[in-house]
C-alpha cells in the first residue's frame, strides 16, 4: 500500500496534521516510536484549553481523534531511512519498507543534557527550558540559570523583569559576552564565576553546588540544552537548515515544505524553541498543505535557498 501521506512522529504536530488529513479521507500513515520530547514534565502549560495536563494526556486525546478517522493508520515504530522523490517515497522501518506519496517531518528534537550528576533526574521537573511554560509555578522564588553562552543573560533578564527578584546567574561554560558582568549587576542577578558540579532534587527545587563549593537552593534552573533531529537519518537528507543557539533546524517556506519537493516538515524539528502550543499550528497547516499539494502540487514548490 501507498499512504497518501507518511507522517514521521506521532506527537503534537504529527497528530494534528494527521486529523487534518484524516478528515479529507486521506490515506494517512503516522509512524511513531513513542516517546514525546516533553514526556518527563508533569504538566503543560499556557495551552489554550488543557492548561496545566499532563502533556501526555493531552497527546492520548488528540490521538484518539485522530484514530476515529478510519483511512488513519499508526505504526509504532521508528522510520530510519528516508529516499525517493513526491509522489514515490520510501521509507524504512523496523517493520519493512513504506512507500507514501508525501511525507511530513514531524518526529521533533532529542535534548543533550550537559553531563551533570543529578541534572537529568530533575529535568522538565526543576531543570527546565522555558519560562513560559514552568515559570509561572515557580514565581517569586529563588531561581537559576546554567550559563552555557550569550543567551543566558537572555533569560536573566526575563527572569529577573517578570518571574522573580532572586535570580542567580552560574557561568557553567561558554563565553557570557564581555559585558556579563556588567550586564548581570545592572539587573540585579547575582553571577556565580564556576561551574555546576552536582545538582540534588528536592521537594521544592534543587540543592545546586558548584566547583568552588559554593551551594545554593532553587526553584528552578533553566538551561539551554543542546539538541539534535530526534531522528537521524533527517541529518543525511541534504535539506535546508539554518544553525540555531542549541543546534541545527530544517528551514520551511509558507507552507512548511522543505528544500524537497514533496517533503514537508512541522513542529520542533523547524524552530529553535520547543514550545507546545505552535506545533499544534504546524500540524493544521501541514496537513492541509500536504493534502492540497496533492491537488496542485505546482503551488506547493520545494523550498528555495537564498
Amino acid at each position: 500500500m501507498t499512504y497518501d501521506v507518511a507522517i514521521v512522529g506521532g506527537s503534537f504536530a504529527g497528530l494534528t496534521a494527521a486529523l487534518q488529513l484524516g478528515r479529507a479521507s486521506r490515506t494517512v500513515g503516522v509512524f511513531d516510536t513513542g516517546r514525546p520530547r516533553n514526556a518527563a514534565s508533569p504538566a503543560a502549560h499556557g495551552v489554550p484549553g488543557w492548561d496545566g495536563t499532563a502533556p501526555g494526556v493531552i497527546l492520548a486525546a488528540i490521538r484518539k481523534d485522530a484514530a476515529a478517522y478510519p483511512t488513519v493508520t499508526f505504526h509504532d515504530q521508528a522510520v530510519t531511512g528516508l529516499t525517493g522523490q513526491a509522489d514515490a517515497f520510501r521509507l524504512t522501518t523496523a517493520g519493512g519498507e513504506v512507500t507514501a506519496r508525501r511525507v511530513i517531518l514531524a518526529c521533533g528534537m532529542m535534548d543533550h543534557l550537559p553531563v551533570i550528576p543529578g541534572l537529568a533526574e530533575g529535568w522538565g521537573k526543576w531543570a527546565l527550558h522555558c519560562p513560559y511554560c514552568h515559570g509561572y509555578e515557580i514565581k517569586g522564588q529563588p531561581l537559576a540559570i546554567l550559563g552555557r553562552g550569550p543567551m543566558a543573560l537572555h533569560m536573566a533578564k526575563m527572569l529577573r523583569s517578570d518571574w522573580s527578584d532572586d535570580v542567580t546567574l552560574i557561568a557553567h561554560e561558554g563565553d557570557l559576552g564581555p559585558e556579563a558582568e556588567a550586564e548581570a549587576a545592572a539587573l540585579g542577578v547575582t553571577l556565580l564565576r564556576s561551574p555546576l558540579t552536582h545538582a540534588q532534587s528536592l521537594t521544592d527545587g534543587a540543592r545546586l553546588t558548584l566547583a568552588d563549593g559554593t551551594s545554593l537552593h532553587t526553584a528552578g534552573l533553566f538551561l539551554h540544552a543542546d539538541t539534535s533531529f530526534a531522528a537521524p537519518f533527517v541529518a543525511g537528507l541534504g535539506l535546508a537548515t539554518a544553525q540555531g543557539p542549541t543546534g541545527l533546524y530544517l528551514k520551511v517556506g509558507a507552507f512548511n515544505t522543505t528544500s524537497r519537493a514533496g517533503l514537508f516538515a512541522a513542529g520542533d524539528v523547524t524552530r529553535p524553541a520547543g514550545i507546545l502550543t505552535p506545533a499544534l499550528s504546524d500540524g493544521v497547516v501541514t496537513g492541509t498543505a500536504s493534502h492540497q499539494s496533492l491537488l496542485w502540487p505546482e503551488r506547493f514548490p520545494p523550498l528555495q535557498e537564498t
